[in-house]
């Protein structure tokens, strides 16, 4: 009788064991799959953060070419922060990377403020959108007209009340594109844009993924 008890509770040990074996790999498996669900569902939430910075980022760039007349060849005002000052202050250039738009100055009441009104042709502020450090910003160069409510900025290392600093777009920019077209939809000069198609990349990295996002947009001139 009793190597019969002892026989069962050896038996009911390896059972244990084995059981407890079982669930140990079922947890870690468990806890696996749940790892893997959260990481899944934190790309996804990163993903679509990044989307969202890409599009409210180029939807301000867009609207701003919207109330513009052109693309400027380069800054037509002068800029103390331009890439080559102090020899140059004139040398920021619109190109495949930067952006330099020609937009119309207003008053306090948004009412556009003309060099010959007879012609229409307004007084033009320079709006730069441009990448420095994984950043896309947007400096303004303000024309002296009188009654012009835009301010010129400048980089925030060196802001002041006067030169307040460059808006700060979105972070995390690895890749920003301009393309100009004319009304041929030919690939042109910026000058000789009629419209420009913008298209911008933003990578970041989560556990430990690399997470990217990709946004393109384009816009016509309006503004003469």
């Amino acid at each position: 009788m009793k190597t019969l008890k002892h026989q069962q509770g050896a038996y009911t040990l390896v059972e244990l064991v084995v059981a407890m074996t079982v669930s140990g790999l079922l947890i870690i498996v468990i806890i696996g799959f749940m790892l893997n669900s959260l990481t899944r569902y934190g790309i996804a939430d990163a993903r679509a953060d990044l989307i969202n910075d890409a599009q409210a980022a180029l939807d301000v760039t867009t609207n701003d070419v919207r109330l513009s007349a052109n693309a400027d060849l380069n800054n037509r005002w002068l800029d103390n922060n331009a890439p080559s000052s102090p020899t140059n202050n004139f040398s920021w250039q619109s190109n495949a990377n930067t952006l330099i738009l020609a937009t119309a100055a207003q008053n306090s009441s948004g009412d556009v403020l003309f060099s010959d009104a007879s012609k229409y042709i307004s007084h033009k502020n320079n709006i730069i959108y441009f990448v420095n450090n994984r950043i896309l910003y947007k400096r303004t160069l303000a024309t002296s007209a009188t009654g012009n409510t835009a301010k010129t900025t400048c980089p925030a290392s060196s802001a002041t009340t006067a030169c307040p600093a460059d808006k700060i777009l979105v972070r995390n920019v690895d890749t920003f594109t301009v393309k100009y077209y004319n009304d041929k939809n030919e690939e042109v000069a910026p000058d000789a844009a009629r419209s420009v198609e913008l298209y911008i990349k933003l990578v970041v990295v989560r556990y430990p993924n690399t997470v990217f996002a990709e946004y393109r947009t384009r816009m016509v001139f309006r503004n003469k």
